[in-house]
């Protein structure tokens, strides 16, 4: 897993205003899940800060997370949803021109992070640089939270979900089958299937629902 925390690390006001963003593959752990719990989280990335800082800038591992006795303060700042990992790699760059300084944190699952420092000095560089480009996640107001656990409470595939957002585009269910590389038969299928689960008859009924849910 990549945790990316970038904001002003110097301002101990009790709001951090951190930003984040996550790649990973586990299903528990995204960044809209962070915000659940964001003062044990930037409690958590205040100190990595620190400890980068006392490093002298360079970047470092953490090893043995489960052992409290080795990083008694490290293990007890850690949030539960990374209680998984086993070790952490610390990578810090600071930006001038925003006043601000961007740690990425990589976490494993293995009890030793195993690093090759000349690789990452050659690639932290560029995946910083593309990170920068792409629009992170903010976090979602209350309203736009509970439309969204509405439509998951509706229980649409990935492709069922794909396939509504092509008809409230205006596209034809040939349209669709072409976009997709799938056949019409089978575009009409799941558009049943929405159908049923909305319990709707029609598709400008089904975009309704879900656009006002």
């Amino acid at each position: 897993m990549l945790l990316v925390c970038w904001g002003d690390f110097y301002n101990n006001s009790q709001k951090s205003n951190f930003n984040y963003d996550v790649a990973s593959n586990s299903v528990n752990i995204n960044t809209h899940a962070l915000f659940n719990s964001p003062e044990k989280v930037d409690g958590f990335m205040r100190h990595l800060h620190n400890v980068w800082l006392d490093n002298n800038f360079r970047w470092l591992t953490v090893n043995n997370l489960d052992k409290v006795d080795i990083n008694d303060e490290i293990k007890s700042l850690l949030p539960e949803i990374f209680n998984e990992f086993k070790s952490l790699f610390v990578y810090g760059l600071s930006d001038i021109r925003l006043c601000n300084q961007c740690l990425y944190v990589f976490f494993s699952k293995d009890e030793t992070f195993k690093v090759q420092d000349s690789l990452m000095e050659l690639l932290m560089p560029h995946i910083d640089n593309v990170l920068r480009k792409i629009q992170h996640v903010e976090p979602l107001d209350s309203l736009e939270a509970e439309r969204i656990a509405t439509i998951k409470s509706y229980n649409l595939s990935s492709r069922e979900l794909e396939i509504i957002e092509w008809v409230k585009l205006g596209k034809t269910d040939s349209e669709i089958a072409m976009i997709l590389y799938i056949s019409q038969n089978t575009v009409k299928s799941h558009l049943k299937h929405v159908f049923e689960k909305l319990n709707v008859t029609r598709r400008a009924q089904a975009v309704a629902k879900l656009s006002y849910a």
